[in-house]
C-alpha cells in the first residue's frame, strides 16, 4: 500500500512539474498572438483608462513601459485558479486619433482549466469606458 502511494505522489509531480508555468515576461513576450482591437481614441486616453479598467475586470496593474508600449497586469491565486498573467499592448495607428490595443492573458500553471481568459473583458471593459467604437 505504501509503496503505490509513493508512486502514485511522484507521478502526479512529475506531471505537475512537465506542465508549463508561465510568468509576466512570457506574456508581455507573446505581443502579436493576443486579440486586439483599434479605438477611435488617443494613446493617452487609452493609457489614462488602463488602471481603473484593470481594477474593475479584478486584475492588478504590476507595471508599464510607455516607451515599448505595454502594461503588465495580473492576478493571483483563487479559490479556481493558480492565477494569470497578462499584457497588453498600446499603440498610436492613424495619428492621434485611433489606438491599436492587444491584450494577451497567460495561465499562470497551464493544467490550470478553470483560468479566465482576460483579453475579451478588458477590451470590452476598455470600450465602455472610452464610449467610442472599436474596430477588430
Amino acid at each position: 500500500m505504501f509503496r503505490k502511494t509513493i508512486t502514485i505522489f511522484f507521478t502526479i509531480a512529475a506531471l505537475v512539474s512537465a506542465t508549463g508555468c508561465s510568468t509576466l515576461a512570457d506574456a508581455r513576450g507573446a505581443k502579436g498572438s493576443g486579440v486586439s482591437r483599434v479605438y477611435e481614441a488617443s494613446a493617452e486616453t487609452v493609457w489614462k483608462a488602463m488602471p481603473t479598467v484593470l481594477s474593475e475586470v479584478g486584475l492588478q496593474l504590476v507595471g508599464d513601459n510607455r516607451t515599448e508600449g505595454y502594461i503588465l497586469a495580473q492576478r493571483g491565486i483563487t479559490a479556481f485558479s493558480y492565477g494569470e498573467n497578462v499584457a497588453i499592448f498600446i499603440e498610436s495607428v492613424g495619428g492621434v486619433t485611433k489606438t491599436r490595443v492587444e491584450a494577451v492573458s497567460k495561465k499562470a500553471m497551464a493544467t490550470n482549466i478553470f483560468a479566465p481568459s482576460w483579453e475579451k473583458e478588458i477590451l470590452d471593459k476598455l470600450g465602455e469606458k472610452l464610449k467610442v467604437k472599436s474596430s477588430t
